[in-house]
Parts: structure tokens; sequence; C-alpha cells
């Protein structure tokens, strides 16, 4: 069986003449990396700029890098690109060019879903940053579909993981999440083929960390672990498929994990080699979907940090640099966390 990627927003572009015509004539940014591909997986911006020449000037990149493969929360430099000869401008840790020599920007990259992905909100600030724009967004599909769960933002606790007043789950593209987000700009969406298919398609991952369908499918649960000490699998060959802990119960944890449907864990002992836990021994498990139409992730999730909270003595939740609770930033507010302090869910 042959698999062929969506037709995504980008494959419609290049297929558009008049549009093509019309960047062909203005001076063309791009916010983008190199895991934005064609149906043809090219890189899509070298297939722009095969459309248009040098009427595309330059990438600006957000975080990840142009690479895509920069770890998170890393900063990363300005760079240049020797294949398309043209400037990479980092939107994550870099200084911006103090003027914007843009006439038109285009948008393509793959969101997963979730609030708390930062290429959204970063797209986001740099047209709040902007003047006016013409900007196009070459969509792509939700590869969680169009479900909406978990609570809203609270505009207390916005921030680059909680920019917009959607559900943590939002059911929406990127080009759904950015259409009405700042009217100063002419927002021309590109639509891609809706059809929400797991596993029926080749998953080309967006970062570092989701690098298969089951680690995107599992992230609105085991994301929320990012608040807390308990590893969410970074820095091993299973990120956002498995968890653990040093010390961790790990018979406790599987008869946890067996009462909850689509998903089966097998026992786990690993050692990461970056992030929570780096270079400890830590006992967990790893989860094996098995029926993703009954999956529950976010659910899951929320039952899986009470669960941790209430039978994990050395648990804590993790803060920032400015000493915010990370869990709230995730989920937009703190309500989850003092309700679970007040009173532990009953799991």
């Amino acid at each position: 069986m042959r698999f062929q990627l969506p037709k995504s927003g980008i494959d419609f572009l290049l297929e558009d003449k008049e549009t093509l015509n019309y960047l062909s004539s203005q001076r063309v940014g791009m916010i983008t990396h190199q895991n934005a591909l064609t149906r043809t997986y090219q890189v899509s911006a070298y297939a722009l700029q095969e459309k248009i020449g040098s009427a595309l000037t330059c990438i600006f990149s957000p975080e990840h890098g142009w690479s895509g493969q920069i770890a998170e929360g890393e900063k990363v430099a300005n760079g240049f690109d020797p294949h398309l000869n043209i400037p990479v401008f980092s939107l994550y840790g870099a200084s911006s060019p103090k003027e914007l020599e843009v006439d038109v920007l285009i948008i393509d990259l793959q969101d997963v879903g979730l609030r708390c992905y930062t290429y959204g909100a970063t797209c986001a600030q740099f047209l709040d940053k902007h003047s006016p724009l013409d900007v196009i967004i070459c969509d792509r599909p939700n590869p969680l579909g169009s479900a909406k769960k978990g609570p809203p933002l609270d505009p207390a606790f916005q921030s680059l993981v909680g920019y917009f007043d959607v559900p943590f789950q939002h059911g929406k593209t990127l080009g759904e999440l950015l259409l009405n987000h700042n009217p100063n700009h002419v927002i021309r969406i590109m639509s891609c083929q809706h059809d929400h298919k797991p596993y029926h398609y080749p998953w080309i991952p967006p970062s570092p960390n989701l690098p298969s369908w089951e680690a995107a499918l599992l992230y609105p649960a085991l994301v929320l672990l990012e608040g807390t000490n308990i590893s969410e699998g970074r820095g091993t060959s299973f990120p956002f498929t498995c968890l653990g802990a040093p010390g961790l119960d790990q018979e406790n944890l599987l008869r946890f994990l067996k009462t909850h449907k689509g998903i089966q864990a097998r026992p786990l002992t690993f050692t990461p080699q970056s992030g929570k836990g780096k270079g400890e021994m830590c006992t967990g498990a790893h989860l094996l979907i098995t029926n993703y139409s009954h999956l529950e992730s976010f659910e899951l999730g929320v039952k899986l940090v009470a669960f941790l909270k209430n039978t994990y003595a050395p648990f804590e939740w993790i803060k920032d640099e400015k000493q915010n609770y990370f869990i709230d930033l995730l989920l937009g507010g703190d309500g989850f966390r003092k309700d679970l302090e007040r009173t532990p869910l009953v799991v």
C-alpha cells in the first residue's frame, strides 16, 4: 500500500497561477521550517522559490529553528539557508530585523491541536508586532481532529503556551486559529484536506519530540506531565509515549493505566539522556495505542496527573523562571492545581 501526504494549503498555493503571479511581484517572507513539506515531499519553501524566484526574500523560523530539530526551549540564532540563498530570522530567541522588508507573509507550519503548542502563538505575536501585512496561511489538518476538550484560557495566565482564548484542545487548524486574531492584516487561507485519518498517511514530525502518530495522539495526555517532575519521555526513544520517575511504583501505575480505553501499557525502565531525570534510572510505562477512536487522551492526562499526585510521594509541581506553576500556564488557569491541592481527585 502506498501512503501519500494529504493535500495541504501549500499544494493548493503552488497550483494557483494567479496568486503565484501576484507573489512574484512582491517581497515575500515565510514563517516555516524544513519539516513543512509538499505532497511530493519537497520542503515547501524550496518548492515556492521554484515558482516565484527571488520574490522570496527571507524565512522566519519558530521554536526548534529552521531545521525543526533544535531542542525545546533552546534559543535559536538567526541564520542563512544556502539552498535558498536567503536569510533565516529566528522568532524564538533572536532579534528580528529593525525594518520588516516584506509585503506578503506566508505561513506554513503543522500545528498539533493544543493551545500550548507554540507555533500558533509565535505567528500571532509576529502579526501583533508588525504593520498591516497581506498574509497567506497554507493550512494543514489538525491531527487531533475537531474535538474540543479542556478549559478555556484565563487571560491572567496568557503566555506563549497559552495565547489564544480557545479550549486546551481547540479543534482548529492553524489558519482557523489565526484568521480573526488581528483585524489589521488581510488574511487569506489556502485550505487543506480536512480528512482526519490518523495512520492513513505518513506523520512528518513538526518538532523533535513528536516523532510519530502515537506521540501526537498521546500528546494531550502526557504534555501535562511537563508541569510536574515526572518524565514525559524526553531524552528517550519514546517521547510523549512513555512516562516514569525514579522510584515510581510501576505495578501500581500499570494497574491504573489498564482501566483506560484505547491503550495498553507495558512496563518500561529507562534513563533519559536529557530533560527531567537525566542520567537517572526511571521506572514507569510505555503506552501503546490499540484503538485511537476510543482514546480520550486529555481525560487520561488529567486523571494521570491526579493519580501521580496522590500516589508518588516525591511528586512536585514545576515552576518556570518567573516562579509561575507551569501546569497553570499549560492549562491556562490555576483551578486544576488548586483543586488537587485542596481535595485529591478520586481516580
